[in-house]
């Protein structure tokens, strides 16, 4: 007969097969490296865990938007750079004045067929796209923001580009007679007037001073204005002078001075003293007309194509109105069926910063440039307008109304008191610092958690292997328990 105790047996299996389910859990540790199964098997750190999880993808979206933010970032900035230099170089050959017509084209200067080639240039750059999204349209992403160089420049069968426009208010500033809308007359007898047209096309008087002396001078008054000179019994000595100050389209002014002299044929720039008062208002008013003839023809040209390129890159675009040319008095609004619209992109809101990129919790970056911010704008207008007007050989007055025009347009790239292109530059790249700030104290974020996380999900090698070890060794006593129990019998405390 076997002695056996039942309660025995039922709490030595028990325990065997705790040890065994213990057993297999720390395999699957050592075998997965991993604590539980499940977050739920966590028991009081599922909460923990499940928060630092929902740390570490929200800190990895962010750094996902910070990437490709950063890319775009340091793309418009590489192409500020590039359009910074472009603007340099024009700024730089507009200095020189040099006028030197090429021997292929016989139209235009090697500085005008840089800004041409740079003209094309700029506008790729533009129209740069990174991911299938346009940089510098704005919230438009899908639209190339700036049209090509040839649409800019010529238009087509339909839509009036540049060069139509400039030679539109060419026509409106100079007038039928080609004096910049200046009326020279003889009111009377030793007296010379001069009277602007009406409207804003042409010179404009702005003002006189005289030291003609025995003359009497009346500066610009009424509407139109008009000014008059009045010689008396006394006549002007030699060396006396009268200077008028005229302002010009662009909102420059220039000024044309007359001095008497009693030399005949006077020089440029001068006036006969004759033997009375009627013969000196009428040396005086043919030298004013040829003198204001050649003004219009050189400054006021070159601050009229100025003024056009205004125009044509303004939004709406503007452009004379009404016919004759030469004879109107306004403008009027250019529309997408009549005239290129140079930009493409949106307009919503004011250019710069128009992209928003969500960095961290509560922060927020806005960052990006627009093709039709002051500062690129100006840029693409210069390198239109060089590349637009056309000179030709055999004009006296080509090499003057170009250095006004290379005036003009240097000038303008130095960004006096405005945007410039480093500004933006610099913008983007303290945009891009900021970026990269964000991103180190991300990573060190997802780092801490993850160390934490590791903390409560991953098991220990080495622990794991300790209490295998352990295990094993009480399962094996458990196995040699039952084992000896399980020989017993009444037989073995029975004498012999």
């Amino acid at each position: 007969m076997q002695i056996s105790s039942y309660s025995n047996s039922v709490t030595m299996k028990s325990a065997i097969g705790n040890i065994q389910q213990q057993l297999a859990d720390l395999q699957r540790q050592l075998t997965t490296g991993y604590k539980a199964n499940s977050f739920s098997q966590l028991g009081t750190s599922t909460s923990l865990v499940l928060a630092l999880n929902n740390q570490v993808d929200q800190s990895n979206s962010y750094l996902s938007t910070i990437n490709a933010t950063q890319l775009r970032i340091q793309t418009s900035s590489n192409v500020m750079s590039s359009l910074n230099t472009i603007a340099s170089s024009l700024q730089t050959g507009g200095l020189s004045g040099a006028f030197n017509l090429t021997s292929n084209a016989g139209t235009q200067t090697s500085l005008q067929e840089t800004a041409g080639s740079y003209l094309s240039q700029i506008t790729s750059m533009l129209n740069e796209n990174v991911a299938d999204r346009q940089l510098f349209g704005g919230k438009n992403t899908q639209t190339p923001p700036v049209v090509s160089p040839s649409l800019m420049l010529n238009g087509d069968t339909t839509h009036a580009g540049l060069t139509t426009l400039i030679a539109q208010r060419n026509q409106a500033d100079l007038g039928a007679t080609g004096t910049g809308r200046l009326t020279v007359s003889s009111p009377a007898s030793g007296s010379v007037a001069v009277t602007e047209d009406a409207g804003i096309f042409g010179f404009k008087l702005s003002n006189v001073s005289s030291s003609l002396t025995g003359a009497t001078v009346t500066p610009p008054s009424g509407s139109p204005a008009s000014l008059n000179v009045a010689f008396g019994a006394t006549l002007p000595a030699n060396g006396d002078s009268i200077s008028m100050d005229l302002k010009l389209p662009d909102g420059t002014t220039t000024t044309i001075k007359l001095t008497a002299t009693s030399t005949s044929p006077a020089g440029a720039g001068q006036f006969t003293i004759g033997a009375d008062a009627a013969t000196t208002a009428a040396n005086f008013q043919a030298a004013l007309g040829t003198s204001i003839q050649t003004e219009a023809k050189t400054t006021l040209t070159a601050a009229s194509a100025v003024q056009a390129s205004n125009e044509f890159f303004s939004n709406p675009p503007l452009r004379v109105a009404g016919t004759p040319l030469t004879s109107a008095t306004g403008l009027q609004n250019g529309t997408p069926n009549d005239t290129v619209i140079w930009y493409q992109g949106d307009t919503s809101q004011p250019a710069g910063n128009n992209f928003v990129s969500t960095i961290g919790s509560g922060q927020q970056v806005s960052y990006g440039a627009r093709a039709d911010q002051t500062a690129i704008s100006t840029l693409v207008k210069t390198a239109a307008l060089l590349s637009a007007v056309q000179y030709s050989s055999s004009d006296p007055n080509a090499a003057a109304s170009y250095a006004a025009l290379t005036q003009r347009t240097s000038t303008a790239l130095t960004y006096t008191n405005t945007q410039s292109l480093q500004d933006i530059a610099t913008d983007l790249g303290l945009k891009s610092a900021n970026l990269t700030a964000a991103t180190s104290n991300l990573k060190t974020q997802v780092s801490t958690s993850q160390s934490l996380l590791a903390n409560n999900i991953n098991s220990d090698d080495t622990t794991v292997a300790t209490q295998l070890s352990a295990l094993m060794t009480q399962l094996q006593a458990s196995y040699q328990v039952t084992a000896t129990l399980s020989k017993l019998s009444l037989a073995t405390y029975l004498p012999a």
